[in-house]
């Protein structure tokens, strides 16, 4: 397959699942986490291999796309810790769950994703919006796909994200900022996703080791990141326990530290890796 071609069907297919995830919440089913994952491929082509690409147009469509991509991912964020705080709540025994911590997770979290939800269907009627779908469309029938570009050019951009990858994870694993491995799970993603566009084209015998690879590390940081993200709802869930009569932070204190255990035990998973 000639690198153009390949370009053009892997950009087809995931703007193509955009499309259908869009489609999705207009007819009222949930394909939130789906749809976010076809942007985030879409989003990570146009950058890795904007050499191939038309220079006018990848620049604001990319921009458009982390624009809903965002919006969505406030209601994803809930969707995951209710999950996950739901499921380390059953770990415990009954002994250490002091008073309704259940009904509290559920109330506050579903005070967060309404506004979310609400800010989902906000977007969908605006202007901006119907003016990314006419362009999903548009890239989606036609990708300005460069001609001339080669599958060596096409691995050197790949390998050249997947390096780029590595001096993030090794620089973030220096650190303790939660930030610098976060940026880290996304130049993995990056490189995870590139290699998916190079097995396409079998342009790489390597492809499907570095996808194996860059997944297990996006799969490690993103299970940090979603500590990350509950430690800061455990927080402000406990702080609201602790002043209201008939509850207390206490049980909200133990997920915390599990959270922190969590995260240790990721950080060392990917030290491994």
């Amino acid at each position: 397959m000639q690198t153009q071609s390949a370009l053009t069907g892997y950009l087809a297919e995931q703007i193509g699942l955009v499309l259908d995830g869009l489609t999705g919440l207009r007819e009222g089913t949930d394909p939130v986490h789906d749809t976010r994952v076809a942007i985030r491929r879409t989003r990570s082509t146009l950058r890795i291999f904007k050499r191939e690409l038309d220079p006018v147009a990848g620049p604001a469509f990319e921009d458009e796309l982390k624009w809903f991509a965002g919006v969505l991912g406030d209601v994803r964020d809930v969707q995951v810790q209710r999950h996950r705080l739901r499921d380390a709540l059953d770990d415990l025994p009954e002994l250490l769950v002091l008073g309704p911590v259940g009904s509290r997770i559920n109330l506050d979290l579903r005070g967060i994703e309404a506004p979310a939800r609400e800010r989902v269907s906000e977007a969908m009627e605006t202007t901006r919006y119907l003016d990314l779908v006419t362009e999903l469309q548009r890239w989606s029938a036609a990708p300005p796909v460069l001609p001339g570009g080669t599958a060596k050019r096409l691995r050197a951009t790949a390998q050249k994200a997947g390096a780029k990858a590595d001096r993030r994870l090794k620089a973030a694993l220096k650190s303790d900022d939660d930030e610098l491995l976060h940026r880290a799970r996304k130049a993995a993603k990056r490189a995870r996703y590139a290699n998916e566009l190079l097995q396409l084209d079998r342009s790489s015998k390597k492809a499907k080791r570095n996808i194996k690879h860059y997944k297990q590390i996006q799969s490690a940081l993103g299970d940090m990141q979603d500590t990350v993200v509950a430690r800061t709802m455990l927080r402000q869930l406990g702080a609201a326990a602790g002043t209201t009569p008939g509850e207390n932070g206490f049980t909200f204190g133990l997920l915390y530290a599990r959270e922190e255990q969590l995260a240790r035990q990721c950080r060392q998973a990917v030290a491994a890796l």
